[in-house]
């Protein structure tokens, strides 16, 4: 027999837990001896195993006791199973608001309240206007390709485009056929490039959304002058690639 004291602390709980589950029917001692003092056997010891790791997988007393006493375990699995799922994706929204909003800070070294209420703000129904409308801009095998994590912020991946844009509003004044300006406009050529598969026609129609109705598509939101800035700087490049190669 192994009395209480030992028992808390081989398990890692406290007395007062132990006599908890006495009180509630979850686990009750071998022997209690006159003092009231509890002592537990080895299978009193399985059953306290078998609570700590239902807890752990997040079950809650009442049903960690309806699994043990009454073998009723299939659907409060499926439950847990269920409420696990909700949680992870809660968890995972979170994880994607917070580099959003670290990724919205680090282009324009601030937080830009505006742009972050708008992402966070969104609700289902503005998620299924933006597929709903992204369906009407793409086609369905343009939409394979447009759904590039390289463009939606709060995925990791999108930290390369977030890094163009962020020197894109640093030097948005500076002269367009600048050294600074032509090697930013190389960058953003060859990014889209390969996030688009070389489609250049895809790629018109993404900058094209990016210009006209970023908010519906889902896409970052950036300033006008920095659009402008981006495409006098892309058109220069392209004319001197195309004389260059005259």
């Amino acid at each position: 027999m192994y009395s209480i004291g030992k028992v808390a602390k081989e398990f890692n709980l406290t007395v007062r837990t132990l006599r908890y589950y006495d009180e509630i029917d979850l686990l009750t001692p071998s022997r209690i001896a006159d003092s009231g003092y509890r002592y537990y056997s080895k299978e009193d010891i399985l059953v306290l195993q078998r609570v700590i790791a239902l807890k752990k997988l997040g079950f809650q007393l009442e049903q960690v006791k309806s699994i043990l006493n009454e073998n009723d375990w299939e659907d409060i699995f499926e439950e847990q199973l269920i409420i696990i799922a909700k949680e992870k994706a809660h968890l995972d929204y979170l994880e994607k608001m917070l580099r959003l909003t670290q990724q919205l800070s680090f282009i324009e070294q601030d937080i830009n309240w505006t742009n972050l209420f708008h992402y966070i703000g969104q609700t289902e129904e503005d998620q299924v206007k933006q597929m709903a409308y992204l369906k009407e801009f793409f086609s369905e095998k343009e939409r394979e390709v447009f759904n590039n994590p390289l463009f939606h912020m709060g995925e990791k991946e999108s930290m390369e485009i977030i890094y163009l844009l962020r020197i894109a509003r640093e030097q948005k004044y500076e002269n367009p056929s600048s050294m600074k300006s032509q090697t930013l406009a190389r960058k953003l050529v060859l990014f889209l490039d390969e996030a688009f598969n070389g489609d250049k026609e895809l790629i018109e129609k993404y900058w094209r959304l990016q210009k006209e109705a970023p908010e519906k598509g889902g896409l970052i939101l950036v300033e006008e002058n920095v659009i402008e800035y981006i495409d006098k700087i892309i058109d220069f490049y392209e004319v001197n690639e195309f004389k260059n190669e005259e």
